[in-house]
């Protein structure tokens, strides 16, 4: 209708272009509500005021307004496009995190693994040296000396297992339990 035409004009003139771009919703809502009393007096019952369509009355704003429209559009594409970025970074950190938490559960599983071998294996080597010291007791009374016994069988297995591995084995004195004697010498 001309009239809704004609006011819609009268209120775009009032303000920037940047507003009119802005606010074009509510310009349509302003220039309706003003003029509800124009319709209704005539018979006509307006369901709402759209804009379907606007043409710049001249060149030089029609080149403004589209190098906005332009400028809009990349700003958007370029949102859009760090959107997508952040959400596949986002998506790499979780599941970043998804792993680590993995990881650390899987080294508390290990651990406790470890744990429970060493407890195994420890309880093994109690049992085997109770079994060696009150097997000697009778044989051995002294409780140090069966000790005693018992450290120079875990060398002789040491040293087995080292020597079978190609390693170069240096003693010292303590190693070998070894004692010099200056004995007097035969003349000559």
């Amino acid at each position: 209708c001309n009239h809704a035409r004609s006011q819609f004009i009268k209120h775009v003139a009032r303000v920037t272009l940047k507003e009119f771009m802005d606010d074009l919703n509510v310009i349509s809502n302003k220039v309706y509500e003003e003029d509800k009393s124009f319709y209704s007096s005539r018979g006509v019952k307006v369901h709402s005021l759209e804009v379907t369509g606007y043409k710049c009355a001249e060149a030089s704003t029609s080149e403004v307004l589209q190098q906005i429209i332009q400028e809009t559009t990349n700003r958007m594409n370029r949102l859009s496009q760090q959107e997508s970025e952040n959400e596949v970074k986002l998506y790499r950190m979780q599941g970043q995190i998804e792993q680590e938490r993995l990881n650390g559960e899987l080294l508390t599983i290990q651990h406790e693994h470890s744990q429970a071998e060493a407890k195994v294996a420890g309880a093994a080597e109690a049992d085997r040296v109770a079994a060696f010291v009150s097997g000697l007791a009778a044989e051995v009374p002294k409780l140090e000396d069966r000790m005693l016994m018992w450290q120079t069988l875990r060398k002789t297995e040491a040293l087995s297992v080292v020597s079978q591995g190609g390693a170069s084995l240096y003693y010292t004195p303590s190693d070998v339990n070894l004692s010099i004697e200056a004995g007097a010498r035969a003349p000559a």
